[in-house]
């Protein structure tokens, strides 16, 4: 039985129906073909009395779906790529084995074809053809067209794809600071054996960047997650470095441990912070030689893992808190992942993407969106990040038809997301033991902190606070 497929061509302005025909006759041979998206030049059609009758006798070779556009000057890159991406990617997303013609068009067409298929833009298995007809002999050929480039791009494209279920970060991000900390991760991941530390609030995904970010540009390789916050101290040891049998009480059996399990893979350490500091010399040790020795055991094992770390701690609060020369070893690369109430560019995407996981299964239902709605976005401090949202696309959900979305925030008390010691109230006792110039700038800090959480960005902080965002920023930093 031969797999069905879609193909997309752009109209042969000086040889269909010819050229169609030919096309498809050598698609036919392998595929079944189910449907043909016929891309034409519609002020052409409507002009050219020549190309209007070879576009209707194209449409006699097979019943196609035509789709008209509008091109000024089909040698310009950015006019096409433009068109292309904004109209025709969308409709081809839900198309299962997609071929694309690069025969006809001009050259301008076809570099914009294969710059759009490498940075992943098509459904995965979307197939490049080109299909020619020698003016001489008449042969008629249609070759695969071999492109294999593998880039970040389409390698994120594929995890978005086929993991439709989970939240996705764009890498195509509009915020500046959030396309900075992107660049950071893309160029971070490239140097092997380095470790990388993610810092960032809670709810702002640092489990997904790991997976859809870090992961891809490392090439795939598989991800051994482990909370360091989820087990005792003993437990921990055990689960990183692996036991014997007998090793200590309950140790009826040999373990192996997340070491070997993320040999040649990336280990990845959520909530840092709370790992003991005798685990995290342990640990430092088998960054620096890349060997360990099971609990119980006398002979060294060898691990090639890649070591991602990350914590919801500000970095000086993680800084006291971690072993120095382990803090120092982790945090060679950083990447500081900003929350969402700064970047505000970004936050219809981000809705866009939690609803898309929230709604029910097979739902195709669009992110809803009004004033009471966008006013939200663009100005809550969003206290638990892409939770808040997540919370927010739950409540619309379940009270759908009963109320509206203005009722449904007024009713949402999204405060208790900003679950955060700074905003339980303050203990001066922690300040009685600094020195005095220790102490202001520790409270100026959390004073910063708290006050750009609850007016959502450093400007309108700064303007309640009576000083510059220039002030906020210097006292953030210490």
């Amino acid at each position: 039985m031969k797999k069905k497929i879609t193909v997309l061509t752009w109209m042969a302005t000086n040889n269909d129906p010819g050229a169609l025909e030919s096309l498809l006759a050598n698609l036919g041979k392998d595929y079944e073909i189910a449907k043909v998206l016929y891309i034409y030049q519609k002020d052409l059609i409507q002009r050219n009395p020549v190309a209007r009758e070879r576009f209707e006798g194209a449409k006699k070779v097979f019943p196609l779906t035509t789709i008209p556009v509008s091109i000024k000057n089909p040698t310009a890159h950015r006019e096409i790529f433009d068109l292309v991406e904004g109209k025709i990617v969308p409709r081809v997303q839900d198309e299962e084995n997609l071929v694309i013609n690069l025969s006809s068009g001009t050259p301008a067409m076809h570099a914009v074809w294969l710059l759009l298929f490498v940075w992943g833009k098509f459904p995965i298995g979307t197939k490049l053809v080109s299909s020619q007809i020698d003016r001489e002999t008449g042969e008629k050929t249609c070759d695969d067209v071999e492109f294999p480039i593998k880039t970040l791009f389409t390698e994120l494209r594929r995890y978005e794809k086929e993991n439709p279920d989970k939240p996705f970060y764009r890498i195509d991000a509009k915020t500046k600071i959030r396309k900075e900390s992107y660049e950071k991760i893309k160029v971070y991941s490239e140097f092997p054996d380095v470790p990388i530390l993610l810092l960032g609030e809670r709810g702002i995904g640092k489990s997904t960047i790991v997976d859809s970010h870090i992961k891809p540009a490392k090439g795939g390789k598989e991800v051994t997650p482990l909370v360091c916050g989820s087990l005792n101290s003993n437990l921990l040891e055990s689960k990183l470095f692996g036991h014997k049998r007998g090793a200590f009480t309950g140790a009826i059996k040999d373990e192996d441990g997340l070491l070997k399990k993320a040999d040649n893979g990336i280990l990845f350490l959520d909530e840092i912070q709370d790992m003991p500091k005798h685990v995290q010399r342990m640990l430092l040790q088998t960054l620096q030689t890349h060997k360990y020795r099971i609990l119980g055991d006398t002979e060294e094992q060898e691990t090639n893992m890649e070591l991602v770390c990350a914590s919801n701690l500000p970095e000086k609060e993680l800084r006291q808190k971690l072993d120095p020369d382990f803090y120092d070893r982790i945090a060679v690369f950083k990447v500081t992942l900003p929350p969402l109430r700064e970047c505000r560019e970004d936050i219809l995407t981000d809705w866009g993407n939690v609803w898309n996981v929230a709604r029910p299964k097979n739902s195709k239902q669009e992110a809803p969106m009004d004033p009471a709605l966008k006013k939200f976005l663009m100005t809550s401090s969003l206290p638990g990040n892409f939770r808040t949202l997540e919370k927010l696309a739950y409540h619309i959900l379940a009270w759908q038809g009963k109320k509206t979305t203005k009722e449904i925030i007024e009713e949402i008390s999204f405060e208790e997301d900003a679950v955060d010691k700074h905003t339980d109230g303050i203990s001066l006792d922690e300040f009685c033991e600094m020195p005095w110039d220790d102490a202001t700038e520790r409270f100026k800090y959390q004073l910063a902190e708290y006050a750009c959480k609850k007016f959502g960005t450093k400007s309108l902080a700064a303007d309640k606070l009576g000083c510059t965002t220039k002030t906020l920023q210097n006292a953030l930093k210490k």
